[in-house]
C-alpha cells in the first residue's frame, strides 16, 4: 500500500492541491522520505507474509526457513540506507524472536522443528 502513494504522489498532490480545504493534506518531501524509508524496510516482508498467509495452507516446514531468510537475508542493512530504514529493520529482527519467548510458543516452535526433520525425512526415503 505504501508503493501504491509513492507511485501517485504527483496525482495525490494535483487533486489535493486543487481542493483548498484539503491542500494541508499534501504530502511533504519529509512525509515521502518516511514513507520511502518504509517501504525499502518492510517492502520485502510483504512477499513472505503472502507467502505464509496462503488461502489453502501453510507449509509448517517453511515457517523455520523463511524466519532464518529473513534474519540473515532480508533484513540485512546497506550503506545507501537511511537511519529510518535500519531502525525499522532492527526493530522487526529483534521482534522475531520475542515471538517465540512463550511456553505454548517454544511447543509450538519444537512442533515446527520436528515437523521439519519428519518433512525432510519423507523426501529423502523411497517410496
Amino acid at each position: 500500500m505504501v508503493e501504491r502513494i509513492l507511485e501517485q504522489v504527483s496525482a495525490l498532490r494535483q487533486v489535493l492541491g486543487a481542493d483548498k480545504k484539503r491542500s494541508h493534506l499534501i504530502p511533504s518531501w519529509q512525509h515521502i522520505d518516511v514513507l520511502e524509508s518504509v517501504n525499502k524496510a518492510l517492502g520485502p516482508l510483504q512477499e513472505f507474509t503472502d507467502i505464509m498467509s496462503g488461502e489453502r495452507y501453510v507449509s509448517v516446514s517453511a515457517i523455520k526457513a523463511v524466519l532464518k531468510h529473513l534474519e540473515e537475508k532480508v533484513l540485512v542493512d546497506s550503506d545507501a540506507d537511511t537511519s529510518l530504514t535500519c531502525d525499522i529493520r532492527q526493530r522487526v529482527i529483534v521482534s522475531l524472536p520475542r515471538r517465540y519467548r512463550d511456553a505454548k510458543v517454544n511447543e509450538l516452535h519444537f512442533l515446527i522443528h520436528s515437523l521439519s526433520w519428519i518433512s525432510h525425512l519423507n523426501r529423502m526415503l523411497p517410496m
